[in-house]
């Protein structure tokens, strides 16, 4: 079985990418772009990513490891919203953190003002204001080897939390596990009743940078950490939390800040 090693004192390690993982996946999706217009297995937002890996004939189940051998499969349509989801990753600085930031800073749902939700997204280059009480920015502590999101009270701008955190530890597992390689592959949408159709136009191929690459692009604001904390309003549940998740996102234009760009289809 053939290997591309890649690094060097550059890059602190030595990485490895099985060739046939990579060559199998290239000649795959040629053959898909070729195809033209695909119906795509549903028509909500998930089948943009569902229906090419039905075309590949994978089963990306398990979130926690790359789609494709090695290498993690990320879709976008042509003209959409700017980020993509690198991965998500929970505070880990405390067991219950997404409840305490839902009561502490949570602001009224617009369909129901008893119950709170935090949907904001907060980067470590501008500061975030939520209502008339708070200030959020994110920052990189090198020292504590934790990345914080700080609050501060937005009038006399005195550090008010700065519990809220993620290890260093966590998102570098998060990180190595699943983004070493990636193959971000874009494509064009279209309705014809009742069935959305998918036209998949290019691929580019990525190996992952460094550690401290994807640090600093947080200090620089190029990754974002968005919040997705709501509430359930109806049924047995009704005003309990629903948290969608906490991801960690990056816009197409900035992937090179924390990715080499490598091979094109």
């Amino acid at each position: 079985m053939q290997y591309i090693t890649y690094g060097g004192a550059k890059y602190k390690e030595r990485r490895v990418i099985n060739i046939k993982d990579l060559e199998e996946l290239t000649s795959k999706i040629t053959n898909i772009k070729s195809k033209g217009w695909i119906k795509a297995v549903n028509n909500h937002t998930s089948g943009i990513g569902l229906t090419l890996e039905h075309e590949l004939g994978v089963n990306s189940g398990d979130f926690e490891i790359p789609d494709y051998g090695q290498i993690e499969l990320k879709t976008k349509k042509i003209n959409s919203e700017p980020y993509t989801t690198l991965f998500n990753a929970t505070p880990d600085s405390y067991l219950f953190e997404i409840k305490r930031i839902q009561e502490e800073y949570g602001y009224p749902h617009s369909k129901n003002p008893n119950f709170k939700v935090f949907n904001v997204s907060f980067d470590g280059s501008n500061y975030k204001s939520i209502g008339n009480k708070f200030l959020f920015i994110l920052n990189v502590d090198w020292n504590k080897k934790i990345v914080i999101l700080k609050v501060f009270d937005k009038y006399s701008k005195r550090l008010i939390d700065d519990k809220i955190s993620w290890s260093f530890e966590l998102l570098k597992e998060k990180l190595y596990r699943k983004l070493k390689y990636l193959m971000f592959i874009k494509a064009k949408r279209k309705y014809e009743f009742p069935y959305v159709y998918y036209k998949y136009t290019q691929a580019q191929f990525y190996i992952l940078r460094s550690f401290d690459d994807f640090l600093k692009a947080i200090e620089q604001g190029n990754i974002r950490v968005t919040f997705k904390i709501n509430a359930i309003l109806n049924g047995k549940n009704k005003g309990k939390m629903h948290d969608h998740g906490t991801s960690f996102e990056i816009k197409e234009t900035d992937l090179d800040k924390i990715f080499i760009k490598s091979i094109t289809i």
